[in-house]
């Protein structure tokens, strides 16, 4: 089982009426305030952490990597993916 021990703190300050939205946000929950807020800001690094390595691509874009992807590998590209990497114990 992972280690869920709590050893770090993390501070903001809050206007009053923010403080109040979020306790409020949180008794909709049931959740404390800390409960609340942590779900929250995890669900949301998440996301912003997917959506950072996440590639869009428009139509145009998509449809010319699909075609790169049915062409022939060149050799340079064959050679360059037999070969052993750099950390890998066998190279």
């Amino acid at each position: 089982m992972a280690n869920t021990t709590k050893t770090s703190r993390f501070e903001m300050r809050l206007t009053e009426q923010q403080r109040a939205t979020i306790e409020r946000a949180a008794a909709t929950r049931g959740l404390t305030l800390s409960h609340w807020a942590i779900n929250n800001l995890m669900d949301d690094a998440h996301r912003d952490i997917r959506e950072g390595n996440t590639i869009y691509l428009s139509d145009e874009a998509y449809d010319d990597f699909v075609k790169a992807l049915d062409e022939p590998m060149s050799p340079q590209t064959a050679q360059l993916l037999n070969t052993p990497a750099v950390w890998d114990e066998r190279a």
